[in-house]
């Protein structure tokens, strides 16, 4: 019995290195915070630089993933030390809330894309340049409560060539806190798998979305 255990132990592990292999996953999901409600929930508390005054608190890209069908890779091994370039960095300012996570997203994710940092957040870009935020969540100075559908429906106006199945609402605390959209391989808007399933990502039958502050 403890042998049948030891090998299985074995297996599951060697397929969890096959599985993390650069360059080896089904589609991307680009990942928008809703930075508002991050810096409610934990970022004012962290005093994380996305929610500094004079800061534009609207969608900042939080990452864009590789994933499989079913799951996802991560911290790939790639043949070298996965170094992000200052430039990088620095090109990167404006849509991501600072150089730790810009570093982090690409130790854990890029690294699966098997693609170097310049090419992956340039990717990266050109994808969360192609979503626009709709009008309702970028106007205004109250807090809206929206249901997770009522949100998807906002976004799918704003962007004609999307349909359901090809996004997500996340939220946590009962505000929303990130918008996925889903990409295959060579770029084009796909069908999701199963990591973003609605039901998991948010339960609420509403959220919150507090307002924007530019």
């Amino acid at each position: 019995m403890l042998l049948a255990l030891l090998v299985m132990a074995a297996c599951t592990a060697g397929d969890a290195r096959e599985r993390n292999r650069p360059g080896d996953f089904d589609y991307y999901v680009l990942v928008l915070g809703w930075s508002p409600a991050y810096c409610n929930i934990e970022g004012r508390v962290r005093r994380d630089d996305q929610c500094e005054d004079g800061r534009e608190h609207t969608f900042t890209l939080h990452g864009l993933w590789p994933q499989y069908e079913r799951g996802w890779p991560k911290d790939c091994r790639i043949s070298h030390r996965p170094f992000v370039p200052q430039s990088i960095i620095d090109q990167m300012n404006d849509i991501m809330p600072g150089g730790g996570l810009v570093i982090h997203e690409y130790r854990a994710h890029g690294t699966c894309s098997g693609l170097d940092p310049e090419r992956y957040f340039a990717i990266s870009r050109e994808l969360y340049a192609r979503v626009a935020v709709p009008a309702p969540l970028k106007q205004g100075d109250e807090t809206l409560h929206l249901t997770p559908a009522e949100i998807e429906m906002d976004f799918l106006n704003a962007n004609p060539w999307l349909k359901p199945e090809m996004i997500s609402i996340s939220c946590r605390k009962g505000q929303l806190l990130d918008i996925r959209v889903c990409f295959d391989r060579e770029l084009a808007p796909r069908t999701c798998g199963a990591n973003e399933d609605q039901r998991r990502l948010c339960k609420f039958d509403k959220v919150s979305v507090p307002p924007a502050d530019h």
